[in-house]
């Protein structure tokens, strides 16, 4: 009996380009707020969602944490989901729930990067 192939070994961690593409996003965005200590800038950052999933992962985000009192208070700056499009151009079907949830929970537009052809898709 063969195996089965498995497509992605690193499962939801991506593959090497993803990886790749994740770590010139956040490089290049810790450069551009190098001189501002309030930005903080995160891979893998857990979003609570509530949605169709209780949390998603984005990929890259920048945000300043505050609070409110007792009350942690986060101010998205920008969010940024790194993946693959379909063949006319959209983000996969993974990629379009996960951003649709993101926007929900914290009301900013979730910008995609295509590692495959090295680009952002508006």
């Amino acid at each position: 009996m063969p195996k089965n192939k498995v497509n992605n070994p690193n499962g939801k961690n991506g593959g090497k380009e993803h990886k790749d593409a994740i770590d010139l996003i956040f490089n290049e965005i810790k450069e551009e707020n190098k001189d501002n200590k309030e930005v903080q800038v995160s891979k893998e950052k857990p979003i609570a969602t509530y949605v169709a999933k209780d949390i998603r992962i984005a990929d890259v985000a920048s945000f300043i944490l505050g609070a409110i009192g007792n009350v942690l208070q986060i101010t998205w700056l920008r969010i940024i989901q790194v993946g693959r499009t379909n063949s006319s151009g959209k983000p996969v079907k993974r990629e379009q729930e996960a951003i649709k949830d993101i926007e929900k929970a914290t009301g900013i537009k979730v910008e995609f990067y295509d590692y495959k052809n090295k680009k952002f898709i508006k």
